[in-house]
């Protein structure tokens, strides 16, 4: 029961109460012959309404602190009302302006790749993409036969594995091209209906073209260290070695002129810290620059390398030729051959192999290099601590990205094999084998 209609019964309920006592006053008077004068009348009625009138004020003024507290209590709610409005109206805008700037288009598609519904706040990057309204379109009608698989493949895949699908494609609109990176999620399936995937299109020509020079100054970078280091060794080479191998040479003549036993052996001593010498000076120009990487090409320079680590390491590196034509530019051969050695140093440390093979194969556009060992191979993408690449992949990932190129780390039932293509003209085509990070391309 509210409580202001119970104090309104106890109000009434008190004044029934007062009427009563005094007709039982005045009942008992009769019944039983008790006079009561003027005064006594008085008194006992004004005691009765006084009494009333007590309780009447005390439920009034009860009512009146509990109205008060309430009023207090509706009042903090409307203002927290207020705030959360204020804030959700705020944060609606923040989004709002979120949403505007992040410049995407918003897909949903079914399982069946039917869009039904697209947000965007670039009507002309839709514009771009499609020719007429996609809603209600089929995957087939939005995008042409080039595109159409690569957009299918990842929406696909997302319902399979739950899993977030990235990608990067290009279209085509009044003879300009526009990249686009593409996002696919499956969204959480709600009763029996068909399941759902957002799409987001995302325009990236601006960062594409930021990137391609970015890839470009990198390239040039690691062009401009390799000669500084071939500088570095021909000066090596024409100098300090030819300085030492004189030195040698006087020190030989000079055994002639010496016939006690102690100046032979500091000759003798001497001889051989100066064969170490020029022995460090050798190693040293082959490790800056390989001398047979300009002489002889790429597959000899990776054979030398090779007989120096199994002679270091003890594990035995064969080196298979199956390229119809080796006459390549000195820049293609000086950074295809840093990705090799790398690649080396790496089955060098971390594989634990005692063999390895590396094939070169070329296309008409590039070349395909394959690198496999007999190792631990690399941890299971799959397993729960995932592939978590080290410096050293990394590295070879962005060098054969600044190239245009594509690269794959796998494991079989034998060891570790790396699959890398490197395009001649710099545009990479995708490899039959799902790529990593380093592509541009990630499949969660």
């Amino acid at each position: 029961m509210p409580s202001t209609v119970r104090n309104r019964v106890y109000v009434e309920a008190l004044c029934v109460a007062g009427i009563a006592l005094c007709f039982a006053i005045a009942a008992a008077g009769v019944l039983f012959d008790v006079e009561l004068g003027k005064q006594g009348l008085l008194l006992l009625a004004c005691g009765v309404s006084a009494a009333v009138l007590g309780g009447v004020v005390w439920l009034h003024r009860a009512q009146q602190a509990e109205i008060l507290e309430k009023n207090k209590a509706l009042l903090l709610e409307l203002a927290e009302s207020k705030l959360q409005a204020h804030i959700l109206q705020r944060n609606k805008s923040l989004m709002q302006s979120i949403f505007n700037a992040s410049q995407n288009v918003y897909y949903v598609f079914d399982e069946f790749c039917v869009c039904l519904d697209v947000i965007t706040s670039r009507d002309d990057l839709l514009k771009f993409c499609h020719a007429t309204d996609p809603v209600g379109k089929k995957l087939t009608e939005l995008f042409d036969e080039k595109l159409l698989d690569t957009i299918r493949r990842p929406l696909l895949k997302s319902l399979d594995c739950k899993r977030l699908q990235v990608i990067e494609y290009c279209v085509e609109h009044a003879g300009k091209e526009y990249w686009l990176e593409g996002r696919a999620l499956a969204l959480p399936q709600r009763g029996c209906g068909p399941r759902k995937i957002v799409w987001v299109a995302r325009d990236i020509t601006e960062e594409k073209r930021n990137r391609e020079a970015v890839r470009v100054l990198s390239t040039r970078l690691a062009l401009s260290e390799e000669q500084q280091r071939r500088k570095i060794a021909v000066e090596l080479h024409d100098s300090l070695g030819q300085i030492l191998a004189i030195v040698k040479m006087r020190l030989n003549l000079l055994r002639r002129y010496l016939s006690e036993d102690d100046e032979l052996e500091l000759l003798d001593s001497s001889m051989e810290q100066l064969g170490s010498g020029i022995e460090l000076t050798r190693t040293l120009v082959w490790e800056l620059s390989p001398p047979t990487l300009y002489a002889l090409g790429l597959v000899s320079a990776v054979e030398w390398l090779g007989e120096k680590y199994a002679k270091e390491h003890g594990i035995s590196f064969a080196v298979e030729d199956e390229m119809e034509c080796s006459v390549w530019g000195s820049d293609f051969k000086i950074m295809t051959f840093r990705i090799v050695r790398e690649l080396m140093a790496n089955v060098v440390k971390h594989s634990g192999a005692s063999a390895c093979t590396i094939a070169f194969c070329n296309r008409s556009d590039g070349v395909v290099i394959t690198v496999h060992d007999n190792g631990k191979g690399f941890p299971d993408r799959t397993s729960k601590e995932g592939f978590r690449k080290g410096f050293g992949l990394l590295t070879i990932q962005e060098s054969v990205r600044h190239l245009g190129g594509d690269v794959a780390f796998t494991s079989d039932c034998i060891g570790g094999n790396v699959l890398i293509f490197i395009p001649f003209k710099q545009t990479a085509p995708a490899l039959d084998v799902e790529m990593s990070a380093a592509t541009g391309t990630y499949n969660g």
